[in-house]
C-alpha cells in the first residue's frame, strides 16, 4: 500500500511538473509572439515617420510612383542583424517577401515579372528609430496601393467592387478611398500600403499591413475674409478692381462644389457695423457672398470652436509649425525663397513680420502661410491656399497687380505687444490701399490642397495570417 500511495504521489507530481513545463512553454511562445507582432508594428512606424519629407532620414523623395510590379514600383527597408543578408526580392532568402504576389501578378509564384521591379539600392533601417535591443523586424515594404490589392487571399475586396479596374490606383478623397485609371492627383491623395515582417530567432514570424495617405489640418472656413476676433480694425480699398467673394472659385485643380460662403465673417454683431464702415460705399458693392452686398455675416455660430478662442488658435499654428515644408522663419523677413508651386505647395511659417516686396513679376504662393506678425504684402502678390495672420494680427497690403488670394483668409490677435498671450481674442487689423485687380476670393479646392500636411494616417490596418 506504502509503494502505491508513492506511485499515485509520484504520478501527481510528475503531472504538476509537465503542467508547469507546458506553462512556461506557452508563456515563452506568446512572449515570443507578442516580441515578434510588435517588432513589425515598430518596423511599419518608423516607415510611416520615414514618408515625411521633414524626417531626418526622409525616404519621400525614394517613394514609389509606378504601381507595384512595374520597374521600381517596389521600396524596401531592410534591418538586418549582425552580418546576415535580408534580401527579401529572392526566393531563395531566408527572408523572402512571399506576400508580394497577393499585391501583384508573379512569374511562376515567385517574383513579379518586371526587371527592376523594386528599387535598388534599397535603404536600411535608421538608428534613429533604434530600441535597444534592436526589434527583429526584418524588412518594410512601400508600395502604391491597388483595386486588387491582397488578391491573393480568399475574398477579394476592390474598391470600387469592379475586377476590371484591377489595375486601378486607390486615391483618398478626404472622405474615404476611390479607384481610378490614374495616377492620384490634387485634390485626391496617394495611398501607399506599408508591409513589415519581423521573425524572432526562436522562428516567429508576424507580417502586419498599413494603408496610409496624407492627412489634413483640422480646420474649415466659414468666409473668404475672417476677422477673427472683436473690435475689428477694417480700411478696405478705395479700388474698384478688389473684390471680396465667398463663391466658391474653381482652382488648385479642382472644380467649385461649395455653397456659397459670406464674403467677410466676424464674430458678433457689432463688428458687422464696423468692418462694413471700413469699406467705401462706392465698393461695397464688390463684397459678395450670400446675403446682400457687402455681405459682412456673423460666422461664430458656424465656425468651428478651436478657430474663435486663443488656446485652439495656438494649437492650429503649433500642428501647423511641427508640419512645415521648409524651415521655420524666425524675426524680419523680406520675401519668401520658395513660395511653393501648383504641384508642390508649402506649408510656411513665419514666426515673425513678414514684407513681400513690389515686384514686376509678381509673387504667388500655394499652399499654407503663417505669420505672427505683420503681414505686407505690395503690388501683384497673391496666395492659392490659406493664409493665417495670427499674432499680431495685422495685415498692411497695397494693390497695383492683378493677383488675388484664393482659398481663405484669417486674421487673429492672439498676443500682446511683449508676444504673451492673450485671455481673449483682440483686435485684429485689415488695412488695404489701393487694390488694383487684387482680391479675396473662396475657393475649397485650394483650401483643400493646403489642408493635406506631410504627416501620414493610417486609413487601416491588418495583420497578414498567410
Amino acid at each position: 500500500m506504502t509503494l502505491v500511495a508513492l506511485l499515485i504521489v509520484t504520478s501527481i507530481g510528475l503531472s504538476l511538473m509537465f503542467m508547469a513545463d507546458t506553462e512556461t512553454s506557452i508563456n515563452a511562445n506568446f512572449r515570443d509572439e507578442q516580441t515578434a507582432y510588435y517588432a513589425a508594428k515598430g518596423g511599419l512606424e518608423e516607415a510611416r515617420d520615414r514618408l515625411r519629407s521633414a524626417a531626418t532620414t526622409s525616404i519621400s523623395a525614394s517613394l514609389p510612383t509606378a504601381l507595384p510590379g512595374a520597374a521600381g514600383g517596389v521600396l524596401y527597408i531592410l534591418n538586418p542583424a549582425n552580418s546576415e543578408t535580408v534580401a527579401p526580392w529572392l526566393a531563395s532568402n531566408k527572408y523572402w517577401d512571399d506576400e508580394i504576389c497577393k499585391e501583384v501578378s508573379c512569374s511562376g509564384g515567385q517574383v513579379p515579372p518586371t526587371t527592376g521591379w523594386y528599387v535598388s539600392p534599397a535603404p536600411t533601417a535608421s538608428t534613429t528609430y533604434a530600441a535597444s535591443p534592436v526589434l527583429p523586424y526584418k524588412w518594410m515594404r512601400v508600395t502604391l496601393k491597388t483595386n486588387k490589392s491582397a488578391y491573393g487571399s480568399a475574398n477579394i475586396m476592390y474598391v470600387d467592387g469592379k475586377s476590371a479596374d484591377a489595375n486601378y490606383y486607390v486615391c483618398w478623397n478626404g472622405t474615404n478611398e476611390i479607384a481610378q485609371s490614374t495616377a492620384c492627383a490634387t485634390p485626391n491623395k496617394t495611398v501607399y500600403v506599408l508591409t513589415a515582417l519581423a521573425l524572432t530567432p526562436s522562428g516567429t514570424r508576424r507580417m502586419l499591413q498599413y494603408e496610409l495617405t496624407t492627412d489634413s489640418l483640422p480646420w474649415s472656413f466659414g468666409a473668404a475674409l475672417t476677422m477673427d476676433g472683436t473690435g475689428d480694425a477694417m480700411t478696405a480699398p478705395t479700388s474698384s478692381g478688389f473684390d471680396v467673394s465667398g463663391a466658391d472659385h474653381a482652382g488648385c485643380g479642382a472644380a467649385a462644389v461649395q455653397p456659397a460662403k459670406p464674403a467677410v465673417g466676424v464674430l458678433d454683431a457689432p463688428d458687422i457695423t464696423t468692418v462694413i464702415g471700413g469699406i467705401p460705399i462706392k465698393e461695397q458693392p464688390n463684397y459678395t457672398g450670400i446675403a446682400t452686398a457687402p455681405d459682412v455675416e456673423n460666422i461664430s455660430t458656424t465656425m468651428p470652436s478651436a478657430l474663435q478662442t486663443v488656446s485652439g488658435l495656438q494649437g492650429l499654428l503649433a500642428t501647423i509649425k511641427s508640419n512645415v515644408t521648409q524651415p521655420v522663419l524666425t524675426g524680419a523677413q523680406t520675401g519668401l525663397s520658395n513660395p511653393g508651386t501648383s504641384a508642390s505647395p508649402q506649408i510656411i511659417y513665419v514666426d515673425g513680420d513678414l514684407t513681400i516686396p513690389d515686384t514686376k513679376t509678381g509673387v504667388t504662393g500655394y499652399g499654407v502661410l503663417v505669420v505672427t506678425g505683420t503681414y505686407t504684402a505690395s503690388g501683384n502678390t497673391g496666395w492659392r491656399g490659406v493664409v493665417l495672420v495670427v499674432g499680431k494680427g495685422i495685415v498692411v497690403g497695397s494693390g497695383g497687380g492683378s493677383n488675388e488670394y484664393d482659398g481663405a483668409f484669417l486674421v487673429a490677435k492672439t498676443v500682446d505687444s511683449s508676444g504673451n498671450p492673450l485671455s481673449t481674442l483682440g483686435t485684429p487689423t485689415f488695412n488695404f490701399a489701393g487694390g488694383g485687380g487684387n482680391g479675396i476670393n473662396y475657393s475649397s479646392g485650394c483650401i483643400t490642397q493646403a489642408s493635406y500636411i506631410s504627416d501620414y494616417r493610417i486609413v487601416s490596418q491588418r495583420e497578414m495570417m498567410y
